[in-house]
């Protein structure tokens, strides 16, 4: 009976002709899943390591497309100029030294944009190389770079050498600082590296800012702008010392009381005539507040130059509301044009701001071999008005046109060679004002390095912008935008169907 049971059941088990069932595995559907499934994971993980790879080989070679409308990120042309004459000299050698690795640079925005900044120029010129010291683990690397026992490097100072010769920078003197703020607001690191270079090629004139007089100096913007444009800055008092004969520049920042003359032991303003009469320059910064300086106010008077003891105020044209942050005019004629075409020249220029200023008076136009002319001036509509110190209350002064600045210019026969020098003279110590200086508003900062051209050093960087945060917009018409983006969007599907078609095309001549 058991055996015709399990006979029946193995009958009804079996139908002949009937496919066999398959094992779950064996399935055609499980296969072709699996294999589209692995496809998909390998061709997920192949982009994943071809976008790593590619990022690594793009911050190491910089890699990049910079289409911001202030080349956040590029080298300029002005740059360029500037240190083109230094490439291929065998002797000349720039090395741009951080203070910590690499990778710790690129955990933050503003040491990254430093680095990406210092591996353009690296990448740009022959003579520059980026080194990295540890200054935490291994601090006798930072000792050469230490003037005195109190210097300390921390590991956010950038140091640019060259031998012997050497800069440090603070990782805030790469950027610039809003006044008004306190922010940053633009990235200078291009400026800084350039000018800094340029500090420790060939011979670098002198320039002395006289001291002992109340002046203002080390901590002034002019001060600052002196070293950047690649002069030897020095301090000095002329009651104790001399000048060297070779010096470009003497500047006089704003004294409080006056030099020593001829009635003195020691001549002070002998010693700045004796370098004018060997082609030195002479700038002075003088503002409204400051007392009468006989002895230098008489040395600038046989220059064409007298100071009037007044207050300007411009209600019309200022950026106060009390009148005395006053808009400058350009001056279209003259030697003073030399050193404001550039702005005045623009389709919109920037504006000059002369602060708290007293009125200057030309003495003469042209007198023996020296000849004077305005630099800057209060508005041509006469809506300025001077009034004197120690007016009655109420009194509201006499509108006209007042200067504010003035260059007056010596002019030699040497040879048949004419040699010029210059003295140059503002009626406020308020003209380099971070203020002024730190934004594309102002002309301020373009006036002052032309007179430093002007005065025999050439390779100024005045043509280099800093690059505000607020403009990094993309410099690209709509146009271009919707190109890139296409060109983006089919890129990858693209090379899936290029790499599809390949397959198919293989598999149909298999």
């Amino acid at each position: 009976m058991n055996n015709q049971t399990q006979n029946a059941a193995s009958s009804a088990a079996y139908i002949p002709g009937a496919p066999k069932k398959r094992s779950f595995w064996k399935n055609p559907k499980f296969k072709f899943g699996a294999v589209a499934t692995a496809l998909t994971i390998s061709f997920v993980a192949l982009v994943v390591v071809i976008n790593v790879i590619f990022s690594a080989l793009a911050t190491n070679y910089m890699w990049y497309a910079d289409m911001t409308k202030e080349m956040m990120y590029n080298i300029s042309e002005a740059s360029k100029m500037l240190l083109d004459p230094y490439r291929g000299q065998e002797n000349f050698k720039i090395r741009i030294i951080f203070c910590m690795d690499p990778d710790k640079l690129e955990e933050a925005i503003e040491p990254k944009l430093v680095h990406n900044m210092a591996k353009q120029f690296e990448r740009e010129f022959d003579f520059v190389t980026i080194d990295y010291i540890d200054v935490v683990k291994h601090p006798a690397l930072a000792d050469p770079y230490k003037p005195t026992a109190e210097t300390t490097v921390k590991t956010t100072d950038v140091i640019i050498e060259n031998g012997s010769d050497y800069r440090k920078f603070s990782l805030e003197a790469f950027y610039t600082f809003s006044q008004d703020t306190g922010k940053v607001f633009a990235l200078n690191a291009e400026f800084k590296i350039t000018s800094a270079i340029l500090q420790m090629v060939g011979d670098r004139p002198i320039a002395y800012f006289t001291t002992g007089h109340g002046e203002t100096v080390e901590s002034t913007v002019i001060y600052q702008m002196f070293q950047d444009a690649g002069f030897d800055v020095r301090q000095i008092d002329l009651s104790k010392e001399d000048m060297d004969r070779s010096a470009k520049v003497v500047v006089i920042n704003n004294p409080r009381t006056d030099f020593l003359g001829f009635k003195d032991t020691v001549n002070e303003i002998a010693k700045i005539d004796a370098l004018l009469d060997n082609y030195g320059n002479l700038m002075v910064f003088v503002d409204a507040t400051a007392r009468e300086l006989p002895e230098l106010e008489e040395f600038l008077a046989e220059w064409g130059v007298a100071f009037n003891r007044s207050l300007i105020r411009d209600y019309s044209n200022s950026l106060s509301v009390d009148g005395t942050e006053v808009v400058a005019e350009y001056t279209r004629e003259g030697l003073g044009s030399s050193l404001t075409k550039t702005l005045w020249s623009l389709e919109t220029p920037p504006k000059a701001i002369v602060k708290y200023a007293r009125p200057i008076t030309l003495l003469y136009e042209q007198k023996d071999s020296r000849d004077t002319s305005v630099v800057l001036q209060t508005s041509s509509e006469k809506t300025a008005t001077a009034t004197d110190f120690g007016a009655p209350a109420g009194d509201t002064g006499v509108p006209g046109v007042y200067n504010l600045m003035t260059i007056s210019r010596e002019t030699r026969i040497v040879d048949n060679i004419p040699i010029y020098n210059y003295v140059m003279v503002a009626g406020t110590n308020s003209f380099t004002d971070d203020k002024y200086i730190g934004s594309p508003s102002y002309g301020n900062g373009e006036i002052i390095y032309a007179a430093m051209k002007a005065f025999g050093k050439e390779t100024v960087p005045i043509s280099i912008d800093f690059k505000p945060f607020d403009e990094t917009k993309l410099d690209i018409t709509t146009e271009q935008a919707n190109t890139w983006s296409g060109l983006v969007t089919l890129f990858l599907p693209i090379c899936t169907l290029t790499a599809g078609t390949i397959v198919y095309l293989r598999r149909r001549h298999l």
